[in-house]
């Protein structure tokens, strides 16, 4: 092999990475959750589960991950053929603990609610890459928060609700104790549900936020879990490590290093070893990983600009200036520049393409 058709084999193994869709996912373990909620009320989800192209039975945990789309159809679907608005709400109050994954095993495993938070926001960016956690609090109020990667159109209400939901239910499972939420808040705009969700958070409940949140009592978080069981958690929580810190979790690095840079933004100063503590793994091991798919740290970086820069293009009516800023470019020109150095379009003419595709 010539050092020219290397250099070709390197450019098309990096333009072919550069535009993988890496589509936000999933665990498969919803298969389980919807099927058991349907199946505990006599009902048979063989056809809504054809309905959404879903085997019933391939639901482990390691199985393929399921697209954003797919699991919100499902939910959805549940909702209509059983007839109930609350689905999310009444899933998470029936949640089935024998079929826990180990990340909410590893969760409420833990010492405390601090602790079983920290985990989850921690671990679950490997099990469900389209959702994305934040958790902050101070001495008197803490939240919690997420938000899911999904295209306009996609209804994730139930999915939304559930997720808050469930996280409510464990917490106050593991505690003994109801959650003290002062607020709680929603992406989606109220669907006429709002009486049954302020019944059961026990606090008011707004419509049409950036975030899905719950704001609580910070006191709560000292709280210990009965639950708690410091043996099955190391080993639960160095299995995840393990496993997803690993070349044979089937999740590619570079994907999931693209996915972590996008989430701390266009920081320029962020490090290998930060993103490494991030991912819960160590920076030799990100760098041994990174090897093995042919990329340095660097490489990843640009990737992640330019996948930052499509979405903010295609998907929001951000000003190009905005979108520059956000990349951490100091002029619109130089965004422009590096643009059409990745693309081959202006800025504007790739977001003019993106809309063409999104007409009906």
């Amino acid at each position: 092999m010539t050092p020219g058709s290397v250099s070709k084999d390197r450019e098309a193994l990096q333009a072919q990475c550069s535009d993988r869709q890496m589509e936000p996912t999933l665990s498969p373990r919803f298969i389980t959750y919807v099927r058991d909620h349907l199946m505990d009320r006599g009902m048979d989800p063989s056809d809504l589960f054809l309905s959404c192209g879903l085997d019933i039975d391939r639901c482990d945990e390691f199985d393929k991950p399921l697209p954003v789309p797919t699991v919100c159809r499902l939910l959805e679907g549940a909702a209509r053929c059983s007839d109930n608005s609350t689905l999310g709400l009444d899933m998470a109050r029936s949640y089935h603990y024998e079929a826990s994954s180990l990340l909410i095993l590893a969760v409420v495993s833990a010492s405390n609610v601090a602790e079983g938070i920290r985990c989850l926001c921690r671990y679950d960016r490997f099990v469900d890459t389209a959702i994305e956690t934040r958790f902050d609090f101070d001495e008197h109020h803490a939240e919690f928060a997420h938000r899911t990667l999904a295209n306009q159109g996609v209804e994730a209400r139930q999915l939304n609700e559930y997720l808050s939901a469930f996280l409510v239910q464990a917490l106050g499972t593991a505690t003994r104790r109801q959650m003290p939420i002062i607020e709680a808040s929603f992406t989606h705009a109220d669907a006429g549900n709002r009486a049954a969700l302020e019944a059961f958070f026990n606090a008011p409940v707004r419509f049409g936020t950036a975030e899905n949140m719950l704001r609580f009592d910070s006191a709560f978080l000292r709280e210990r879990f009965y639950t708690s069981h410091s043996l099955l958690h190391d080993v639960l929580t160095q299995a995840l490590r393990t496993y997803f810190g690993s070349k044979h979790s089937g999740q590619g690095i570079v994907d999931i290093l693209c996915r972590e840079l996008i989430r701390v933004g266009g920081d320029e100063a962020v490090t290998l070893e930060r993103i490494a503590e991030r991912l819960a793994m160590s920076p030799r091991t990100l760098r041994r990983r990174l090897a093995d798919e042919g990329y340095s740290f660097q490489e990843v970086k640009k990737m992640a600009r330019e996948k930052r820069a499509k979405y903010y293009l295609s998907q929001t009516n951000m000003p190009l200036s905005e979108i520059a800023f956000e990349l951490g470019y100091s002029e619109l020109s130089a965004f422009s520049r590096a643009f059409r150095s990745w693309v081959g379009q202006t800025p504007q003419a790739y977001r003019e393409h993106s809309a063409t595709l999104l007409r009906p």
